[in-house]
Protein backbone atom coordinates (compact mmCIF):
# COMPACT_ATOMS: atom_id res chain seq x y z
CA UNK A 1 0.00 0.00 0.00
CA UNK A 2 1.10 3.49 -1.44
CA UNK A 3 1.73 6.29 0.85
CA UNK A 4 -1.57 8.32 0.65
CA UNK A 5 -0.52 11.97 -0.09
CA UNK A 6 2.48 14.28 0.50
CA UNK A 7 1.76 16.79 2.95
CA UNK A 8 3.53 19.80 4.27
CA UNK A 9 5.15 18.94 8.03
CA UNK A 10 3.08 19.94 10.59
CA UNK A 11 5.64 21.99 12.34
CA UNK A 12 5.64 25.66 13.03
CA UNK A 13 8.93 25.49 14.11
CA UNK A 14 12.20 23.57 14.32
CA UNK A 15 11.71 20.11 16.70
CA UNK A 16 14.00 19.31 19.13
CA UNK A 17 14.76 15.20 17.69
CA UNK A 18 16.29 12.50 19.24
CA UNK A 19 16.92 9.58 16.86
CA UNK A 20 15.70 6.19 17.96
CA UNK A 21 17.47 3.14 16.91
CA UNK A 22 14.74 0.32 14.70
CA UNK A 23 17.03 -1.36 12.38
CA UNK A 24 17.05 -4.71 14.47
CA UNK A 25 16.30 -7.24 12.05
CA UNK A 26 12.67 -9.35 12.81
CA UNK A 27 12.23 -12.65 12.98
CA UNK A 28 9.62 -14.53 10.89
CA UNK A 29 8.54 -16.11 14.03
CA UNK A 30 5.60 -13.52 14.61
CA UNK A 31 2.52 -15.79 16.02
CA UNK A 32 -0.15 -13.04 15.27
CA UNK A 33 -0.69 -10.82 12.00
CA UNK A 34 -3.41 -7.90 12.37
CA UNK A 35 -5.49 -7.22 9.13
CA UNK A 36 -3.80 -3.78 6.91
CA UNK A 37 -6.74 -1.56 6.89
CA UNK A 38 -7.38 -0.30 3.43
CA UNK A 39 -6.84 3.23 2.03
CA UNK A 40 -9.77 5.04 3.53
CA UNK A 41 -11.68 7.61 1.76
CA UNK A 42 -14.23 8.69 4.11
CA UNK A 43 -12.95 11.74 5.94
CA UNK A 44 -9.38 13.87 5.23
CA UNK A 45 -5.80 13.75 6.75
CA UNK A 46 -6.02 15.17 10.21
CA UNK A 47 -2.98 17.60 10.44
CA UNK A 48 -1.90 19.31 13.89
CA UNK A 49 -3.07 22.96 14.38
CA UNK A 50 -0.54 25.54 16.68
CA UNK A 51 -2.68 25.09 20.05
CA UNK A 52 -4.61 27.90 20.89
CA UNK A 53 -5.76 26.10 24.13
CA UNK A 54 -6.70 28.82 27.14
CA UNK A 55 -8.21 28.76 31.27
CA UNK A 56 -6.28 25.66 31.41
CA UNK A 57 -2.40 24.08 32.54
CA UNK A 58 -2.52 21.00 29.86
CA UNK A 59 1.37 22.43 28.37
CA UNK A 60 1.77 23.53 24.38
CA UNK A 61 4.36 20.97 23.51
CA UNK A 62 4.76 17.24 24.44
CA UNK A 63 7.09 14.52 23.63
CA UNK A 64 5.94 12.05 21.24
CA UNK A 65 7.69 9.45 18.86
CA UNK A 66 7.70 10.42 15.39
CA UNK A 67 7.76 8.20 12.19
CA UNK A 68 10.34 10.95 10.50
CA UNK A 69 11.13 8.94 7.58
CA UNK A 70 10.57 5.28 6.66
CA UNK A 71 11.74 2.64 9.71
CA UNK A 72 13.04 5.81 11.47
CA UNK A 73 11.57 6.75 14.74
CA UNK A 74 12.66 10.11 16.43
CA UNK A 75 11.65 11.30 19.80
CA UNK A 76 10.89 14.56 19.61
CA UNK A 77 10.91 16.50 22.70
CA UNK A 78 8.77 19.84 21.74
CA UNK A 79 5.95 18.29 19.60
CA UNK A 80 2.65 20.31 19.67
CA UNK A 81 -0.29 19.16 21.96
CA UNK A 82 -2.89 18.32 20.06
CA UNK A 83 -5.84 20.29 20.34
CA UNK A 84 -9.55 19.59 20.37
CA UNK A 85 -11.83 20.76 17.24
CA UNK A 86 -14.97 19.25 17.77
CA UNK A 87 -17.49 19.33 20.60
CA UNK A 88 -17.49 15.16 21.03
CA UNK A 89 -13.38 14.33 21.40
CA UNK A 90 -11.89 14.22 24.66
CA UNK A 91 -8.36 14.92 24.81
CA UNK A 92 -6.20 12.17 27.30
CA UNK A 93 -3.28 12.45 29.31
CA UNK A 94 -1.89 8.94 27.98
CA UNK A 95 -0.08 6.13 30.83
CA UNK A 96 0.14 3.60 28.93
CA UNK A 97 0.47 1.95 25.09
CA UNK A 98 -0.36 -1.70 23.97
CA UNK A 99 2.31 -2.95 21.41
CA UNK A 100 0.70 -4.69 17.89
CA UNK A 101 2.20 -6.12 14.95
CA UNK A 102 1.02 -3.48 12.79
CA UNK A 103 3.04 -1.03 14.57
CA UNK A 104 6.10 -1.91 13.49
CA UNK A 105 5.03 -2.95 10.17
CA UNK A 106 3.71 0.11 8.74
CA UNK A 107 6.64 1.77 9.59
CA UNK A 108 8.93 -0.67 8.11
CA UNK A 109 6.84 -1.10 5.19
CA UNK A 110 5.76 2.14 4.98
CA UNK A 111 1.94 1.80 4.71
CA UNK A 112 -0.94 3.37 6.91
CA UNK A 113 1.76 6.13 7.00
CA UNK A 114 0.04 9.22 4.85
CA UNK A 115 2.96 11.53 5.33
CA UNK A 116 6.08 12.47 7.21
CA UNK A 117 6.62 13.12 10.07
CA UNK A 118 3.50 11.15 11.87
CA UNK A 119 2.73 9.53 14.87
CA UNK A 120 1.55 6.09 15.19
CA UNK A 121 -0.21 3.46 17.74
CA UNK A 122 -3.45 2.42 17.98
CA UNK A 123 -4.05 1.43 21.41
CA UNK A 124 -3.65 3.44 24.80
CA UNK A 125 -5.10 4.34 28.51
CA UNK A 126 -5.01 7.42 30.35
CA UNK A 127 -6.70 10.35 32.46
CA UNK A 128 -9.35 12.28 30.48
CA UNK A 129 -7.24 15.73 30.32
CA UNK A 130 -9.92 18.09 28.23
CA UNK A 131 -13.16 17.10 27.21
CA UNK A 132 -15.32 19.18 24.13
CA UNK A 133 -18.40 21.07 24.73
CA UNK A 134 -20.68 18.12 23.98
CA UNK A 135 -19.15 15.68 26.04
CA UNK A 136 -21.06 15.10 29.18
CA UNK A 137 -20.06 11.24 30.20
CA UNK A 138 -16.27 11.66 31.08
CA UNK A 139 -14.63 14.88 33.65
CA UNK A 140 -11.31 15.73 33.65
CA UNK A 141 -8.90 12.72 35.74
CA UNK A 142 -11.23 10.09 34.55
CA UNK A 143 -9.43 6.88 34.29
CA UNK A 144 -10.30 5.85 30.30
CA UNK A 145 -9.07 3.65 27.74
CA UNK A 146 -9.52 4.13 24.09
CA UNK A 147 -9.15 2.77 20.52
CA UNK A 148 -7.76 4.97 17.76
CA UNK A 149 -7.33 2.10 14.92
CA UNK A 150 -7.71 5.04 12.33
CA UNK A 151 -4.34 6.09 10.99
CA UNK A 152 -5.57 9.38 8.95
CA UNK A 153 -5.56 11.58 12.06
CA UNK A 154 -2.29 12.52 13.79
CA UNK A 155 -4.16 13.05 16.57
CA UNK A 156 -5.03 10.03 17.80
CA UNK A 157 -1.94 8.12 17.19
CA UNK A 158 -0.89 7.11 20.82
CA UNK A 159 2.71 6.87 20.45
CA UNK A 160 2.81 10.97 22.39
CA UNK A 161 1.57 12.19 25.34
CA UNK A 162 -1.57 13.34 24.90
CA UNK A 163 -3.82 11.89 22.45
CA UNK A 164 -7.40 12.87 20.69
CA UNK A 165 -10.51 10.10 20.44
CA UNK A 166 -13.79 10.99 19.55
CA UNK A 167 -16.31 10.16 22.77
CA UNK A 168 -17.84 7.21 21.28
CA UNK A 169 -14.39 5.32 21.22
CA UNK A 170 -13.17 5.95 24.94
CA UNK A 171 -14.75 3.96 28.01
CA UNK A 172 -13.76 3.87 31.53
CA UNK A 173 -11.20 1.23 33.29
CA UNK A 174 -12.87 -1.29 34.66
CA UNK A 175 -12.61 -0.59 37.89
CA UNK A 176 -9.95 -3.63 38.89
CA UNK A 177 -7.69 -2.86 35.97
CA UNK A 178 -4.49 -0.67 36.03
CA UNK A 179 -4.15 1.67 32.99
CA UNK A 180 -1.47 -1.00 31.68
CA UNK A 181 -4.06 -3.79 31.78
CA UNK A 182 -6.48 -1.79 30.25
CA UNK A 183 -3.55 -0.69 27.18
CA UNK A 184 -4.56 -4.03 25.19
CA UNK A 185 -8.47 -3.77 25.22
CA UNK A 186 -8.32 -1.39 22.35
CA UNK A 187 -6.77 -3.37 19.59
CA UNK A 188 -6.92 -7.13 20.68
CA UNK A 189 -9.81 -7.00 23.06
CA UNK A 190 -11.97 -4.80 20.75
CA UNK A 191 -10.83 -6.90 17.55
CA UNK A 192 -12.19 -10.04 19.08
CA UNK A 193 -15.30 -8.70 20.41
CA UNK A 194 -16.28 -7.01 16.86
CA UNK A 195 -14.85 -9.73 15.01
CA UNK A 196 -17.38 -12.63 16.77
CA UNK A 197 -20.41 -10.07 17.41
CA UNK A 198 -20.07 -7.78 14.17
CA UNK A 199 -18.51 -10.24 10.72
CA UNK A 200 -19.46 -13.68 12.57
CA UNK A 201 -22.95 -12.30 13.44
CA UNK A 202 -22.71 -14.42 17.33
CA UNK A 203 -25.91 -12.53 18.82
CA UNK A 204 -24.86 -10.12 21.47
CA UNK A 205 -25.67 -11.75 24.78
CA UNK A 206 -27.30 -10.19 27.93
CA UNK A 207 -23.72 -9.93 29.54
CA UNK A 208 -25.26 -10.82 33.28
CA UNK A 209 -25.34 -14.32 32.16
CA UNK A 210 -23.15 -16.80 29.14
CA UNK A 211 -25.04 -18.31 26.72
CA UNK A 212 -25.65 -22.27 26.47
CA UNK A 213 -23.93 -24.17 23.71
CA UNK A 214 -25.20 -23.50 20.47
CA UNK A 215 -23.65 -26.95 19.03
CA UNK A 216 -21.30 -24.94 16.35
CA UNK A 217 -17.59 -24.80 16.46
CA UNK A 218 -15.38 -22.45 15.99
CA UNK A 219 -11.92 -22.60 14.92
CA UNK A 220 -9.21 -20.37 15.92
CA UNK A 221 -5.83 -20.74 14.64
CA UNK A 222 -3.47 -18.76 16.62
CA UNK A 223 -5.24 -19.13 19.91
CA UNK A 224 -2.26 -17.72 22.29
CA UNK A 225 -2.11 -14.75 20.08
CA UNK A 226 -3.62 -11.92 22.47
CA UNK A 227 -6.28 -11.49 19.75
CA UNK A 228 -6.87 -15.46 20.13
CA UNK A 229 -7.32 -15.34 23.92
CA UNK A 230 -9.97 -12.89 23.88
CA UNK A 231 -11.35 -14.85 20.85
CA UNK A 232 -11.44 -18.11 22.96
CA UNK A 233 -13.11 -16.45 26.27
CA UNK A 234 -15.83 -14.46 24.63
CA UNK A 235 -16.74 -17.06 22.41
CA UNK A 236 -16.96 -19.47 24.93
CA UNK A 237 -19.05 -17.19 26.77
CA UNK A 238 -21.54 -16.36 23.98
CA UNK A 239 -22.32 -20.21 23.34
CA UNK A 240 -19.31 -21.39 20.62
CA UNK A 241 -17.08 -24.49 21.15
CA UNK A 242 -13.62 -23.41 20.38
CA UNK A 243 -10.78 -25.66 18.93
CA UNK A 244 -8.01 -23.72 19.25
CA UNK A 245 -4.53 -24.52 17.10
CA UNK A 246 -1.49 -23.22 19.56
CA UNK A 247 1.72 -24.55 20.15
CA UNK A 248 3.16 -27.19 22.87
CA UNK A 249 4.07 -24.64 25.16
CA UNK A 250 0.81 -22.47 25.32
CA UNK A 251 -1.53 -25.37 24.94
CA UNK A 252 -2.12 -25.27 28.37
CA UNK A 253 -3.45 -21.70 28.72
CA UNK A 254 -5.97 -21.85 25.42
CA UNK A 255 -7.34 -24.55 27.38
CA UNK A 256 -7.57 -22.54 30.64
CA UNK A 257 -8.89 -19.67 28.87
CA UNK A 258 -11.78 -22.02 27.48
CA UNK A 259 -11.18 -24.01 24.33
CA UNK A 260 -12.55 -27.23 24.64
CA UNK A 261 -10.14 -28.75 21.90
CA UNK A 262 -6.43 -27.90 21.48
CA UNK A 263 -4.77 -28.89 18.83
CA UNK A 264 -0.49 -28.58 19.25
CA UNK A 265 0.73 -27.19 15.67
CA UNK A 266 4.66 -28.97 17.21
CA UNK A 267 5.96 -30.69 14.34
CA UNK A 268 2.93 -31.03 12.17
CA UNK A 269 2.14 -29.72 8.82
CA UNK A 270 -0.95 -27.47 8.37
CA UNK A 271 -2.90 -30.62 6.48
CA UNK A 272 -2.24 -32.70 9.49
CA UNK A 273 -3.76 -29.93 11.89
CA UNK A 274 -6.83 -29.17 9.15
CA UNK A 275 -7.36 -33.36 9.58
CA UNK A 276 -7.29 -33.57 13.38
CA UNK A 277 -9.88 -30.44 12.86
CA UNK A 278 -11.57 -32.30 11.23
CA UNK A 279 -11.44 -35.30 13.29
CA UNK A 280 -13.16 -33.44 16.03
CA UNK A 281 -15.62 -31.41 14.72
CA UNK A 282 -16.33 -32.06 10.53
CA UNK A 283 -18.79 -30.86 9.56
CA UNK A 284 -20.07 -29.28 13.07
CA UNK A 285 -16.97 -26.32 11.88
CA UNK A 286 -19.31 -23.40 10.67
CA UNK A 287 -17.05 -20.47 11.79
CA UNK A 288 -13.21 -19.98 11.98
CA UNK A 289 -10.87 -17.33 13.03
CA UNK A 290 -6.83 -17.10 11.37
CA UNK A 291 -4.86 -14.75 13.12
CA UNK A 292 -1.33 -15.73 11.82
CA UNK A 293 -1.50 -15.04 8.38
CA UNK A 294 -2.58 -15.76 4.55
CA UNK A 295 -1.21 -18.89 4.33
CA UNK A 296 -3.04 -20.62 7.26
CA UNK A 297 -6.11 -18.61 6.37
CA UNK A 298 -6.36 -20.89 3.47
CA UNK A 299 -5.76 -23.95 5.91
CA UNK A 300 -8.74 -22.51 8.22
CA UNK A 301 -11.17 -22.76 4.74
CA UNK A 302 -10.45 -26.44 3.98
CA UNK A 303 -11.19 -27.32 8.02
CA UNK A 304 -14.30 -25.60 7.77
CA UNK A 305 -17.97 -27.82 6.56
CA UNK A 306 -18.31 -28.61 2.98
CA UNK A 307 -22.24 -29.47 3.42
CA UNK A 308 -23.31 -25.93 5.80
CA UNK A 309 -22.76 -22.27 4.71
CA UNK A 310 -19.76 -21.17 6.55
CA UNK A 311 -17.19 -18.16 7.99
CA UNK A 312 -14.00 -17.48 7.78
CA UNK A 313 -12.42 -14.19 8.96
CA UNK A 314 -9.08 -13.85 8.22
CA UNK A 315 -7.61 -11.18 9.69
CA UNK A 316 -4.54 -10.98 7.14
CA UNK A 317 -6.96 -11.80 4.44
CA UNK A 318 -6.08 -14.58 1.91
CA UNK A 319 -4.35 -15.18 -0.71
CA UNK A 320 -5.11 -12.74 -3.60
CA UNK A 321 -5.22 -16.15 -5.90
CA UNK A 322 -7.28 -18.22 -3.70
CA UNK A 323 -10.72 -19.78 -4.80
CA UNK A 324 -13.36 -19.57 -2.77
CA UNK A 325 -15.79 -22.48 -2.38
CA UNK A 326 -19.60 -21.42 -2.54
CA UNK A 327 -20.72 -22.19 1.02
CA UNK A 328 -17.67 -20.04 2.47
CA UNK A 329 -18.26 -16.20 3.30
CA UNK A 330 -15.38 -14.24 3.80
CA UNK A 331 -15.52 -11.59 6.74
CA UNK A 332 -12.73 -9.13 6.33
CA UNK A 333 -12.21 -7.46 9.75
CA UNK A 334 -12.39 -3.78 9.44
CA UNK A 335 -11.04 -1.75 12.48
CA UNK A 336 -11.49 1.26 10.65
CA UNK A 337 -15.63 1.31 11.52
CA UNK A 338 -15.19 1.08 15.28
CA UNK A 339 -14.09 5.10 14.98
CA UNK A 340 -16.28 6.20 12.11
CA UNK A 341 -19.41 4.16 12.68
CA UNK A 342 -20.69 5.46 16.51
CA UNK A 343 -23.07 2.67 16.77
CA UNK A 344 -19.75 0.19 17.18
CA UNK A 345 -19.16 2.05 20.79
CA UNK A 346 -21.93 -0.78 21.79
CA UNK A 347 -19.13 -3.44 21.28
CA UNK A 348 -16.48 -1.57 23.70
CA UNK A 349 -19.45 -1.19 26.27
CA UNK A 350 -20.10 -5.27 26.35
CA UNK A 351 -16.58 -6.14 26.03
CA UNK A 352 -15.99 -3.56 28.83
CA UNK A 353 -19.15 -5.28 30.86
CA UNK A 354 -17.83 -8.78 30.73
CA UNK A 355 -13.87 -7.52 32.22
CA UNK A 356 -15.79 -5.23 34.93
CA UNK A 357 -17.37 -8.72 36.09
CA UNK A 358 -14.08 -10.74 35.39
CA UNK A 359 -15.99 -13.50 32.93
CA UNK A 360 -12.83 -12.08 30.15
CA UNK A 361 -9.50 -11.75 31.58
CA UNK A 362 -6.58 -10.02 30.52
CA UNK A 363 -3.71 -11.54 29.23
CA UNK A 364 -0.70 -11.91 30.90
CA UNK A 365 1.40 -8.25 30.66
CA UNK A 366 5.23 -8.17 29.71
CA UNK A 367 5.21 -4.46 31.02
CA UNK A 368 8.24 -2.37 29.27
CA UNK A 369 9.38 1.01 31.47
CA UNK A 370 11.23 3.57 29.97
CA UNK A 371 8.18 5.39 28.10
CA UNK A 372 7.97 6.50 24.46
CA UNK A 373 11.61 5.78 24.00
CA UNK A 374 11.25 2.39 24.77
CA UNK A 375 8.91 1.30 21.93
CA UNK A 376 11.12 0.98 19.54
CA UNK A 377 12.78 -1.99 21.61
CA UNK A 378 9.61 -3.50 22.59
CA UNK A 379 8.57 -3.09 18.90
CA UNK A 380 11.52 -5.18 18.10
CA UNK A 381 10.66 -7.71 20.56
CA UNK A 382 7.70 -8.32 18.60
CA UNK A 383 9.51 -8.62 15.32
CA UNK A 384 11.26 -11.19 17.07
CA UNK A 385 8.38 -13.28 18.03
CA UNK A 386 7.90 -16.14 20.72
CA UNK A 387 6.26 -13.90 23.17
CA UNK A 388 4.81 -17.20 24.68
CA UNK A 389 1.18 -16.01 24.97
CA UNK A 390 2.12 -12.35 26.81
CA UNK A 391 1.53 -8.70 25.70
CA UNK A 392 3.58 -6.35 25.45
CA UNK A 393 2.67 -2.61 26.50
CA UNK A 394 5.16 0.01 27.42
CA UNK A 395 4.17 2.17 30.64
CA UNK A 396 4.69 6.12 30.43
CA UNK A 397 4.29 6.66 34.28
CA UNK A 398 7.10 7.93 36.25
Amino acid sequence: MGILHTLKSCFTAKPKLREIDSTRPASAGVTAVFHTPPILTEKPITQLATPTITGTTTPFTQQALIVATKGTYLLDESFPVPEIQDGEEVLIRNHAVGLNPIDWKSVDWNFCIPTFPWVTGREMSGVVEQVGENVTEFKKGDRVWTSTDYYRDIRSGCFQEYVIAPKHTVKPIPSKLSFESAACLGVCGLTAAMTLWKWLGIPMFDTAQSSQSSGNLLLVWGGSSITGQFLIQIATYSGLEVIAVTSERTAELVSRLGAKHVITRDDKSNDDIVAEARAIGGDAIVKAVDIVGPETAVYCMKALSSKSPVQLAPLSFLPKDVVTPPNVSIENVEMKWFVLNKISESYATALNSLVERGCVKIPELDVIAGGLAAIPEGLNMQKRGNLGGKKLVVSLRG
